[in-house]
């Protein structure tokens, strides 16, 4: 957990800093940072291959947060094992709906990117 938590937190903070700056305000994750953490831990599954082979790796995944909220163009930003970004696309595909950014209220679209730490010595705690 510590490790998705580093991970989030430096997210956090590169959020949090612009977070609302002059009207404007970035997207969140429903519930906020811990929430995301929360549903990470709780859908992030290991993959069985990458298991067997021992593969560990940090996938960065873009996506656009669009103006309702929903998520589009889920890409990676830096690969780490084809699988394991799979299984990082795949959580982000699973995700509810965000609270969009905004200008001066009015909804605007935004890109995200999200470190995703997949580390065979927290994956009991991690994955299921």
């Amino acid at each position: 957990m510590k490790t998705i938590l580093n991970l989030l937190f430096v997210f956090a903070l590169s959020t949090a800093a612009f977070a609302k700056s002059d009207g404007v305000t970035r997207p969140q994750f429903p519930g906020g940072d811990k929430a995301l953490v929360d549903y990470l831990n709780k859908t992030i599954v290991y993959p069985d291959e990458a298991l067997k082979q021992k593969w560990e790796g940090k996938s960065l995944i873009g996506f656009t947060i669009n103006e309702d909220g929903s998520i589009a163009n889920i890409r990676i930003i830096k690969s780490s094992w084809h699988i394991l970004d799979l299984e990082a696309m795949r959580i982000i595909k699973m995700m509810p709906k965000w609270t969009p950014a905004a200008d001066n209220g009015v909804t605007k679209k935004e890109m995200v990117v999200l470190p995703i730490t997949f580390d065979l010595s927290k994956k009991d705690l991690l994955y299921k």
